[in-house]
């Protein structure tokens, strides 16, 4: 995304922990659960870590580090999301057990080398805070199995359900990653609430919401944005605003 352009290299170090982690004696992980996450998706909330942190002080091992923990955490809960409620064993000649076994076994290896990595770079500080996360989007998928057509029935429930799933993680990324450079709580409030704000726009997009229906949130996101102390690193933020209010974003994303 050249949205995050100027923090590219510290991108490509994310990308670099988390590949060497997809990897081990029995083969790489995407043979046994595809691991198809657009370009966006493997940015995105790196990118929102990295950039909140990097408003504190200078990037280190341990920010990049943490951005690639809210990743593991992000694709460990897509990754449970896509196991089957039911299988034959006979679509196609597929395996059945890449229906319920191999997404439960990956998402659960995701979700470990999450507290690997925070061990590996003393970071395990933030194991309550990201416990706490995985919760929040456990529980809030278990709201959507439980409530479907809620975008129709209780449009309260299902924010709270996109919330969950989505925006938390956008919050707690951003509130960690200030905090691990010594921002003040101010600070880090408001950048939470923009990670929430951002979230939530993003979650609701993602289900085929359009721009016009998630406006509130990003110009939420963008009054959040004020009293930052980084010129840069907030207008790198409010253009990320701007791209997810264009309608052609939205269409790559939902298409």
């Amino acid at each position: 995304m050249h949205i995050f352009s100027r923090i590219s290299e510290d991108l490509q170090q994310v990308q670099l922990l988390l590949r060497r982690n997809f990897s081990f004696r029995a083969g790489q992980l995407n043979e046994f659960v595809p691991l198809n996450f657009s370009n966006l998706d493997m940015t995105l909330r790196p990118g929102v870590v990295i950039t909140a942190g990097s408003m504190f002080g200078p990037v280190s091992g341990r920010l990049v580090a943490l951005a690639a923990v809210l990743q593991f955490i992000f694709m460990a809960s897509r990754v449970h999301s896509n196991v089957k409620e039911s299988f034959s064993g006979k679509e196609r000649g597929t395996d059945s057990r890449a229906g319920f076994q191999y997404p439960v076994l990956v998402g659960d290896y995701l979700y470990g080398k999450f507290f690997t990595v925070l061990c590996e770079y003393g970071i395990e500080g933030y194991l309550k805070d990201l416990a706490e996360l995985i919760c929040h989007i456990n529980k809030s998928g278990i709201h959507a199995l439980r409530n479907t057509g809620l975008e129709l029935t209780d449009r309260q429930l299902y924010l709270e359900v996109v919330q969950g799933e989505t925006a938390h993680l956008f919050a707690c990324g951003a509130y960690l990653g200030a905090d691990l450079n010594g921002a003040d709580e101010l600070h880090k409030n408001k950048l939470y609430h923009f990670g929430l704000n951002l979230g939530t726009a993003y979650g609701l997009l993602e289900r085929g919401a359009t721009p016009g229906q998630v406006k509130e949130f990003l110009t939420a996101a963008g009054v959040n944005l004020y009293e930052l102390p980084s010129q840069v690193d907030t207008q790198c933020f409010r253009n990320l605003l701007t791209l997810l209010s264009e309608e052609s974003t939205v269409r790559r994303m939902v298409g």
